[in-house]
């Protein structure tokens, strides 16, 4: 009932935007991007505080949000139908399950997306051993359509402690790896792999599989470090320098020991006296990137692969984490809706399902009043702010180097109205404007990177126009805690 409902209300949702009307004048006019100064490198500001915003919660609903797990795995000691169990006590709609087959899904079609699966076991792995007849095997099972995904393979993994040797390590530049990658891109589907980052080796050898194929689709499990101390600078320079690289969550939750010990990762992420959800930097990283993260618990993975099941939606056993799930929501909640949203649904659904991820919805306040400002783009975006003495709408958007970015920002006339001036890290830029009496928008281009958007409206009308502008104010994000 839950899933019904939320169906509802996001068809509730499109169905009444489509009422009011969208802009009746076009234009087609494609600009390039304008020469902007070199990107930050840092992550963007925080997303405003909504305490002091009365139309907007001051935390988000995560526990209703539609929820896609990215990264469960079956073994012999669960059933399918205890794993469904679970799923809907938790109330996960979806999940990618890794060594799943055909046959295990067969009676809950809707529930499961599986991957071509790339075994370790036994050692050394057998995708590897297998070679070219493995690449052929992976290729068959894509051309059926039934496959999301190739993975989870194990590049470089530690059973234990991060001491050398792994317990897997298979040069990420292998030529058997790099065929599944290119097969990723053939098939339009994600691939995805454990390495830890721990050897300089290793590490150079990933980076060339990371620059192997642009139209490859990687998925870091593990959000990279798995039991190796999380560090958001070095993730962060991932995202920028890969613009087909995303992350997924799984297993940070197991990792419950207090800093300064290891497996202390779930303690990097949380601030305790916010009730264990994101500390400042984590919310600061997340909010950034919130189109290339995936939620992942790693539910039938590891050693205690039974008792994760057990305790993924409550607690039924000593022998992990409680309710890994609810860790999941409750952490994600100080992020604005768009991108606890996407984190927790959107981005799997986009990625395995090819469902188009909706755009951001702002609720911002001004006069007394709520209104709706949405935001479509193919970066992450966050941080909206509306300023209504300068009547400048302020945004952050992130994005790989090397790329261009798109956004379209959808005003209602009611709130902003005037012709429409446009900078981005306060650089004037190329913008299109076209209105109707309900609603403005506004379309721009510009560089990749980690950026400050900022639109202005001068007059009391919108007109269709296209046009070069320049700002005279430019009004930059808050950073709040």
């Amino acid at each position: 009932m839950k899933h019904f409902l939320l169906t509802f209300v996001m068809l509730g949702v499109v169905f009444l935007s489509g009422c009011v009307g969208q802009p009746s004048t076009t234009t087609n006019q494609t600009t390039s991007p304008t020469p902007l100064v070199p990107a930050r490198t840092d992550v963007a500001p925080l997303a405003p505080s909504t305490s002091n915003n009365p139309c907007t919660s001051q935390y988000s609903d995560t526990e209703h949000m539609d929820i896609f797990d990215s990264h469960v795995h079956i073994t012999p000691k669960v059933s399918v139908s205890q794993i469904i169990s679970e799923m809907n006590k938790a109330g996960v709609s979806v999940s990618n399950l890794y060594s799943g087959s055909l046959e295990t899904i067969s009676q809950y079609p809707d529930r499961f997306v599986i991957f071509v699966d790339t075994p370790d076991s036994p050692q050394p792995s057998i995708w590897l051993t297998q070679g070219q007849a493995f690449v052929t095997s992976a290729e068959e099972q894509l051309k059926t359509g039934k496959f999301y995904g190739i993975g989870e393979a194990n590049l470089r993994y530690y059973s234990g402690e991060i001491t050398p040797p792994p317990t897997v390590y298979v040069p990420a530049d292998t030529p058997v790896w790099l065929q599944l990658v290119d097969l990723s891109a053939q098939y339009h589907v994600p691939i995805s792999f454990h390495f830890v980052p721990d050897d300089s080796v290793a590490n150079a050898a990933f980076e060339r599989m990371l620059s192997r194929n642009k139209d490859a689709t990687l998925i870091w499990a593990h959000l990279g470090f798995n039991n190796m101390p999380l560090n958001s600078a070095t993730l962060n320079d991932y995202l920028l320098r890969y613009p087909n690289l995303y992350f997924d969550t799984a297993g940070i939750q197991n990792m419950q020991n207090p800093l300064p010990q290891s497996n202390s990762n779930w303690a990097r992420l949380t601030d305790q006296s916010n009730d264990g959800r994101l500390n400042k930097e984590w919310r600061q990283f997340f909010e950034t990137w919130n189109s290339r993260i995936l939620f992942g618990s790693d539910a039938g993975g590891g050693s205690n692969s039974l008792e994760r099941w057990l305790n993924y939606a409550d607690k039924t056993s000593d022998g992990a984490p409680p309710d890994a799930v609810g860790h999941w929501t409750r952490l994600l909640s100080n992020l604005d809706n768009n991108a606890a949203h996407n984190i927790l649904s959107a981005n799997a659904r986009e990625l395995f399902l090819k469902e188009q991820r909706p755009s951001y919805n702002y609720s911002i306040s001004s006069d007394g009043k709520c209104y709706s400002i949405f935001v479509s783009s193919n970066s992450s975006v966050s941080a909206l702010t509306f300023n209504p003495s300068t009547r400048a709408i302020t945004f952050i958007v992130a994005g790989s180097n090397g790329t261009t970015g798109n956004t379209v920002i959808t005003i209602p006339t009611t709130l902003v109205g005037g012709n429409f001036t446009a900078s981005v890290d306060s650089q004037s830029v190329k913008s299109q404007s076209t209105s109707n009496s309900t609603y403005a928008t506004i379309s721009l281009e510009y560089a990749g990177g980690i950026r400050s958007i900022t639109l202005s409206a001068l007059g009391n009308t919108i007109t269709s126009t296209t046009s070069t502008s320049s700002m005279t104010t430019s009004s930059s994000a808050t950073s709040t805690t």
